[in-house]
């Protein structure tokens, strides 16, 4: 006869202590981990615009990865170019330095043989696998001197070393944009350069033409004036290339703010909800308490 009256209540009350004893889990595991949900299902209205955010974030990480590439390898082209302008300076100081001498103490065949193997082992710089001076046939080494012909007097342009294509590369930085920054071994001033070298590696070496030094000389000073051209243009190109990385940078640090905003509790707040569900479990369990010690011969 116990109870009777109170079953009813004692129900109602221990379905709202379960309720507040679920929500109060909840809670405690999202201040544990952090997170509001551990499950989109979990954040309700809010899951759909958390995975667009997370997309959005993940594509625009993407692009920030491959315009880092383009940097790194635009500024190993700079350097490389660079180091073939040097060398040709070298080579215009020598054939000065050397003008004075009588031609037939000067070995004229290896200083251009050996200019000829410095340039084109710049020419072929590597990176991440990639022949960066290839234009779009990036998997196949662009120069090979030893395609070159033997130069005529005066020489001719002769481009049969290249073996790359004349694709130039470019980079997809935001839906709107994409900036070029790839030069291939095939423009003028790197052609210029291997034929200054090349007439050099040919001479006779028992009469050397001084007419064919002079030529290697001036085709030097054009080389060099081109390639600083050259080199230049990768610094215009880097320089677009540092904007858009900050540009997509910043935009990846919006975002993982934004969506940490929308995955992560407001501590104070959650702490402050577990005060209270605690609190409210406590009254709970003492009311379902106090209702199962009643008896029905209290009334009596």
């Amino acid at each position: 006869m116990e109870r009777v009256s109170s079953a009813g209540l004692g129900q109602a009350l221990l379905r709202s202590a379960m309720t507040v004893q679920a929500k109060l889990a909840e809670k405690q595991s999202a201040n544990a981990s952090g997170l509001k949900s551990e499950t989109y299902a979990g954040l309700g209205a809010d899951a759909a615009r958390l995975m667009t955010m997370e997309n959005a974030l993940a594509g625009l990480q993407a692009r920030s990865s491959t315009t880092q590439s383009a940097l790194d390898r635009t500024e190993t082209m700079h350097q490389a170019v660079g180091d073939m302008t040097d060398l040709l300076s070298s080579m215009r100081t020598t054939l000065s330095q050397l003008s004075s001498q009588s031609t037939d103490q000067v070995d004229y065949n290896q200083i251009g043989a050996d200019m000829l193997t410095d340039l084109a082992a710049l020419m072929n710089t590597q990176a991440d696998g990639r022949y960066l001076f290839a234009g779009g046939a990036t998997t196949t080494q662009p120069v090979d001197t030893t395609l070159l012909a033997t130069p005529t007097n005066p020489s001719v342009a002769d481009d049969s070393y290249y073996l790359g294509d004349d694709v130039t590369q470019s980079v997809k930085v935001s839906d709107q944009s994409s900036i070029e920054y790839g030069v291939t071994a095939g423009e003028t001033g790197f052609e210029k350069a291997l034929r200054a070298a090349n007439i050099l590696a040919n001479l006779d070496p028992a009469t050397p033409d001084e007419d064919s030094i002079s030529e290697a000389y001036d085709l030097a000073t054009e080389a060099m004036d081109q390639l600083l051209a050259v080199q230049g243009r990768l610094s215009v190109n880097a320089g677009r290339l540092e904007n858009a990385l900050s540009q997509q940078d910043t935009g990846i640090s919006l975002l993982s703010e934004r969506i940490g905003d929308a995955k992560g509790v407001d501590v104070a707040q959650v702490t402050v909800e577990i005060s209270q569900y605690q609190t409210t479990l406590e009254a709970s369990y003492a009311a379902l308490g106090k209702l199962n010690s009643l008896k029905l011969t209290d009334f009596l």
